[in-house]
């Protein structure tokens, strides 16, 4: 049998290999992190782990974990709080989504030294609430006037944040003007051909899609996240012409759903970023600013404007409260049945009806799902182990 390292390192294998030094990196930081690193693990193993029945067909983003939830300004310049990653999106049965959810808090309640106890009951608690949202039938919004607590004052300080510090952020004044600040952890300096050719991409996207209205001024690879790490992905830095202002946006490689083969045959996109950007459309209640699949020197992207990752939720800001903890994951849970619920009767997914009637079976699963997360959080343990033993980076 192949061990967890001669795993990842099949499935990274047509992947940017220098960079997927920063990847292996950050994976050693957690357990939890490892886990973020290894959405392909998880759907590997599931197939034989699952011992439930779930007939659901529905868009899911394929990857949901507690950090994939997280505070945006949307294209109407209003701030939400939502699932923010679609990479893995596919349809299929809405519990293997949510198993990979349960496991993600209890791995991340260890991060936060939670007992047994109380780790069990966080994650009880998101399940008993994203069954009840199923039941209802209704999606939500959560936005600046719905929330409280934790999740309110991070909305408040996005609707508050200016688009100028974000951009002092992440850049520096050089001879030639305002440039990207190129620190070899987070920005990459780009060669000088491939900055090239992106200039040119770029402002014929702008033409074509906005009137002319950005011009690119700098680019640079970009490292974020960790399980995407390794893909080309690309930050750009253009100048809004009409305002004088400036603007940065995120272009990620799009890549085949890591859950792809484990699924029933799928709709047919005419590439991987219109799938992801189709699917977060629907999922979302609003999407990003300038969220679109794109095509560069023959692979596939999606660019959206750029969004901080200090806005992801991170529930150690929580201080290992159990009652902040459980308020935030009922809000996560409301968010992901409201997820799942837009997307239905969409392109293959089952109706709202066949969610609700599933929700109204949950005695004969609810058990199944807090169990196997429970058990697979070990294996994720014993994998993490594994890995920071074999591999030196």
């Amino acid at each position: 049998m192949s061990t967890v390292w001669h795993r990842i390192q099949k499935y990274n294998k047509d992947r940017n290999q220098q960079l997927l030094l920063f990847k292996y990196k950050a994976m050693k930081q957690s357990a939890f992190r490892f886990f973020r690193g290894t959405c392909h693990l998880f759907y590997e193993d599931f197939a034989h782990w699952q011992n439930w029945e779930d007939e659901t067909v529905s868009w899911i983003c394929g990857d949901l974990h507690v950090e994939n939830f997280g505070t945006y300004k949307g294209d109407n310049k209003l701030e939400y709080f939502d699932l923010n990653d679609f990479d893995e999106a596919v349809l299929a049965p809405v519990s293997w989504e949510i198993s990979r959810m349960l496991t993600s808090i209890f791995l991340a309640a260890k991060d936060m030294h939670l007992s047994k106890l109380k780790s069990k009951k966080i994650a009880a608690s998101f399940l008993s609430e994203y069954i009840k949202n199923l039941q209802k039938g209704k999606s939500l919004v959560i936005e600046r006037n719905t929330a409280s607590g934790i999740l309110k004052q991070l909305i408040v300080q996005v609707s508050e944040r200016s688009n100028s510090d974000l951009i002092k952020s992440h850049t520096i004044k050089t001879k030639n003007g305002k440039m990207l600040l190129i620190d070899d952890q987070k920005t990459i300096a780009l060669t000088k051909r491939t900055k090239n050719a992106l200039k040119t991409f770029f402002n014929k996207w702008s033409n074509q899609y906005h009137n002319g209205k950005y011009v690119f001024t700098d680019a640079a690879i970009r490292i974020a996240g960790t399980g995407s790490i390794g893909v080309d992905r690309y930050i750009i830095l253009a100048k809004k012409m009409q305002e004088k202002s400036f603007v940065l946006l995120d272009m990620k490689e799009s890549k085949v759903a890591c859950l792809q083969q484990y699924v029933q045959q799928q709709p047919l996109f005419n590439n991987e970023a219109e799938r992801i950007v189709f699917v977060q459309e629907m999922m979302q209640h609003i999407s990003p600013a300038l969220l679109q699949p794109l095509q560069f020197n023959k692979q596939y992207f999606v660019m959206k404007q750029l969004q901080p990752s200090a806005d992801k939720m991170d529930l150690s800001l929580c201080n290992g409260k159990l009652k902040k903890l459980e308020n935030i994951l009922q809000t996560m849970a409301e968010v992901a049945a409201s997820a799942h619920l837009r997307s239905t009767g969409r392109n293959g997914s089952v109706i709202a009806d066949e969610l609700i009637a599933f929700a109204e079976k949950h005695l004969q699963w609810e058990n199944k799902l807090l169990q196997f997360a429970e058990k697979y959080t070990r294996q994720v343990q014993t994998y993490y182990q594994s890995f920071i033993a074999e591999v030196n980076v």
